[in-house]
Order: structure tokens, then sequence, then C-alpha cells
């Protein structure tokens, strides 16, 4: 959490500003985008519910339509006044019954099939029929053989039977005479054109079921993958299980008494929310789409400004004094401008009185440390002396007389500020002969020298403050082992990159880090640091590398090209 504080306190200002303003607009468009898909998924699932409903009621009643026709047909049958006359008539000639039957009984019973596909067959059983009529005319003591008459009761209503092994459908009358039971008139019907309407609404992930009044199953069909509802047969117990796993919907006949039942499996009605949510998803992202364009759009116009005053400030700060952005509005940023600009031009002002003073200071003092040296009398005098040790015989007086006599020939340099590397390269070299003797060549000189180098401009005396401080605190403190001091003239692309570097003692890197802010006795670090930056700017100044007992790295970059 610490973590993702800083990062976010880091963060520039503007992408600070469009995340809130993108966050702020995100929370309530979330949570109307949640409240109102809520609100249309129970909608959606209550219009599913309602759908399923009128489809069920719809078919309820399809089937009820047929029902109709067919209980008008048997009641028509039964008041007919031809199949009273039969089953009334029980001494009738056999011819003459033979007659009846076959021209009055059998185009009534056989004439409805022509015009109703259902109907399987109808029959009149009644006591008053001695033999068989084919299969229209039974007799009653044959009512038996049905596989209707055990669920038959006494009634006078038609009454609807079914048998789902056969299958087959029954409407059968009983026709009384008195109290006594003359005849009985049944319509067999198709199972399956009977109930094809429940077939044509069942579809993926749905079943429908029919129970009589005794709760006896009269018709099933599903259409279910991991259908857990297969291997039940009673009634009550699919009835709790579509209760608790499946949307459901029930219709009663009223003709018949029988209950439909239409369900569904919850994932069927939940697709149609998904498939809602799915519509919404291109609009929702839209909306996330624009809230991001307006955050980025509006953060973008109100930190333009202080952008560029930031990036103005950051100009300053590595050297430019040119305040390149303006604002004439009256609100807290152009304030801040107006401020920055008027403090810029304060800061001009006095650069122009203390800080060029200061350049012209330390070049005055350079020169006047130059000019305490009178060049002809060193010179002659360093001369004499060489002109003495070769007469002596002391070829090694003679030769530190020489290097001495290099040395401020190439640190005087005729008065120049800057200096080759060439001539800087001669200088420590005069320099370091002198020290090897005077150190009884007790330390290692190794060079590495880029040639393309030797020609580039450094200001002069820079280099052996920085040599002297390798030796006396680097070398000369150190007791056991080699010791080596490397010097290094490099190219480093648009710079010529000027390194000391001591196997000595060395320091915490916070105390080679203070030496440049040190003000030593003499012409030491700092005075050269502070040179480098008046010359170039703070970003060439001196950079030190140091460690306990591994020793210093001292780097000095100057920009090529530079000739003052």
């Amino acid at each position: 959490m610490k973590r993702i504080r800083k990062k976010f306190r880091d963060m520039k200002y503007r992408h600070k500003l469009t995340i809130l303003l993108v966050t702020s607009s995100l929370v309530p468009m979330t949570m109307l985008a949640l409240y109102s898909h809520n609100s249309m998924s129970r909608l959606v699932r209550h219009n599913e519910v309602e759908d399923t409903s009128s489809i069920l009621e719809q078919t309820r009643e399809s089937i009820d339509s047929q029902i109709e026709v067919y209980t008008g047909l048997i009641n028509y049958l039964t008041y007919s006044p031809d199949i009273e006359e039969v089953i009334n008539e029980k001494n009738m000639d056999n011819y003459v019954a033979y007659a009846k039957y076959t021209q009055i009984v059998d185009p009534l019973l056989t004439v409805p099939k022509s015009y109703h596909d259902a109907i399987n067959q109808i029959q009149i059983f009644a006591d008053s029929i001695k033999v068989r009529h084919e299969y229209t005319l039974v007799p009653m003591d044959e009512i038996g053989q049905e596989w209707w008459s055990s669920q038959l009761n006494d009634e006078v209503q038609v009454q609807w039977l079914v048998n789902t092994e056969k299958p087959e459908i029954a409407a059968v009358r009983n026709i009384y005479d008195g109290r006594n039971r003359t005849a009985v008139l049944c319509i067999t019907l198709d199972y399956n054109k009977i109930f094809k309407p429940l077939k044509n609404i069942i579809s993926d992930e749905s079943g429908t079921m029919v129970l009589d009044q005794s709760q006896n199953i009269v018709y099933r069909d599903e259409n279910i993958q991991d259908n857990d509802l297969a291997d039940l047969r009673e009634s009550d117990k699919i009835l709790e299980q579509i209760s608790k796993e499946y949307v459901a919907v029930n219709s009663t006949s009223q003709n018949t008494g029988w209950k439909f039942y239409l369900y569904k499996t919850k994932k069927s009605v939940e697709k149609s929310v998904y498939q809602m949510l799915l519509a919404e998803i291109p609009l929702i992202a839209g909306c996330v789409l624009i809230i991001f364009i307006l955050g980025m759009a509006f953060s973008r116009l109100f930190t333009r400004k202080i952008e560029m005053l930031t990036e103005n400030m950051d100009q300053v700060n590595h050297g430019s004094r040119e305040v390149t952005v303006t604002s004439d509005a009256e609100d807290e940023v152009g304030v801040l401008i107006r401020s920055f600009r008027r403090m810029m031009g304060e800061i001009d002002r006095l650069i122009s009185e203390v800080y060029e003073n200061k350049i012209a200071l330390k070049e005055f003092e350079l020169k006047a440390l130059t000019a305490q040296i009178n060049p002809h009398f060193l010179y002659n005098s360093l001369s004499i002396i060489n002109w003495m040790a070769i007469k002596s015989g002391q070829k090694e007086i003679s030769k530190v007389t020489l290097d001495l006599s290099t040395f401020y020939r190439t640190a005087l340099s005729k008065g120049e500020d800057m200096v080759t590397v060439e001539n800087c390269i001669r200088n420590i070299e005069a320099y370091l002969s002198i020290q090897l003797v005077m150190h009884d060549n007790d330390f290692t000189v190794e060079w590495k020298i880029d040639p393309q180098v030797k020609a580039e401009k450094v200001p002069k005396l820079i280099l052996q403050p920085v040599v002297e401080n390798a030796l006396e605190h680097g070398l000369d403190v150190k007791e056991e082992g080699d010791k080596i001091l490397q010097l290094s003239f490099l190219d480093a692309e648009d710079a010529v990159l000027l390194r000391v570097e001591d196997n000595g003692m060395g320091m915490e890197q916070s105390v080679a880090e203070s030496l440049v802010t040190y003000q030593a006795e003499g012409y030491g670090l700092k005075n050269v640091n502070d040179r480098i930056c008046l010359l170039y700017g703070e970003e060439y100044k001196i950079r030190i590398t140091s460690s306990v007992g591994k020793g210093t790295v001292v780097e000095m970059r100057i920009p090529k090209g530079e000739t003052s």
C-alpha cells in the first residue's frame, strides 16, 4: 500500500487529475449501470416467466378446445334418438337390428373420424347389444376387456382417461336409465395428436408435464441436458425437484381437471439476462471510453499551463534564464506564472551583479596567481641550475630541473586560460616525474590516452590539484601493497573525459562528495569544481567515487569545442 501511495504521489499532476476525473465519473456511472442492470434483469426474468405462462396457457386452451369438441361430440351421440333407440330396444329382431346398425348407427359412429383425425374409434357398450357389431357396437359384458374399464367410475359426466403405456386417450360417458347403467359411450383418441401442442412448445432446456386429478402423470416430455428429473417417476418428487431447480408455470383445465406444467432450467432463463448484458457491454464500453477521453482532455486543458511552467522551471534549473511561459488568466496558475516571470527578472538582475562578477573575480584570481611568477626569471634560474647540475655530473638534478621547467612552462602557457589536452598531459608528466623523485619511486603511474582528444582544449591547471590530492590523501597513507595512479584522457562523444584513479585508502562516499564543497587551503578541489561549473554549468561538475580500502576515482567532463 505504501508503494502504491508513493507511486501515486510521484505521478504527474496531469495523470493524477485524469485518474480522479475518471474515477469520480466511473463510480456513479457504475452504480447507475448496476442498478439499471439489476432492474432490467428482474424485468427480463419476470417477462420470461410471463411469456412461458402465456405459452402454456395458449397451449392448454388449444388442447381444451379439442377436448370440448370431443366432449360435445360424445354428448351429441349420447342424446341422439337413433343411439337411444339402439340402447333402449332390447328385444329387437336380429335382421332389423343389423339393418339399423348398418344403416343408421355405423354412419353416426364412423363419419366423425373423417373430420377429426385424432379419433381412433367410437364404441357403444350396451346391454341391448347381444352380438358384437364390428368394432362399433359391443355387448356390455365385454367392457371389462377394455383398458379404461378399471378406471371408470359411476359419474354421468364425460370422463377423460389416459393410458400412457399404450399410449391412448379415452373419453367415456356412462348412460343411465334411471339408476341403472344401460350403456357406455367411448371415443378413443390418438394420444400424440391430442398432446401435440405440448410437444411443439418444448425448446432446449425445458420440459412439460400433465397430471390428472389424482396426481397421476398423464403426459411428460423433456429436452434438458444433464436431466436430473429423468430417473424420477413419482409426480410429487418431480414437482419438488422442479420447484427447487427450475422456473415453472402451471395451468389447470376446466374440462378435464388436468394440471399442465411447463418448466425451464434457470440457466435458460439467465441466458436471456446474459444476452441483455452482452447488448449492454458496447454501451458501457462506449461510456467508459468517452469518460477516459473527456478526463484526459480536461486534465490536459487544466494542467497545460502548469506543465509549461514546470518545463520552463526545469530549463532554468539546467542553466537557461529565458522565461517562455505566459498567461493573462486571473486564476491561481496565471498568478503563479506572472510571479515566476517577476522572480526570474529579479534573478537575471542579481546574476548580472553577483554571478558574472564572481566569474570575473575567479579569473582575476587565477591571472593574479600566474602573474606572481616571473617567467623569464624562473626559466633563467632553472637553466642555470640545470647547467650547474650537468657540469657537476648530477643527472638526476638535471632531470628534475628540466621537469620543473616543463611543468611551469606548460602551467603558465603564455598567459592563456585554455590549453590543449596534449599540453595538459606534458604538464602532469613533468609534475609526476618530480613527485616520483620525491617519493623515491614508490608508486606507479599508468596512462590511458585517446589520441583523438589531444587537440581538444581544456582549462589549464585543473588536473594538478586532483593528482596532488590523490598522492597526498590516497597513496601516501597506504601502507601495504602496490601503489598505482592511473590517469585517463578519453573520448566521451561530445566531451573529453579526464579521470584520476588511485588504489589508496579511499573514504566514505559521503566524505568524497563533500570534497568539492570544502574550502581547503590553496588551489584545491573546490576551486577546480567552482571554475568548471562557472565555465560550463552544474552538469559538468566534478564527480568523485570512493570506497574505504579500495581507492578513489575523480572524473571531469570538458565539453568539446569550448575555447573560452
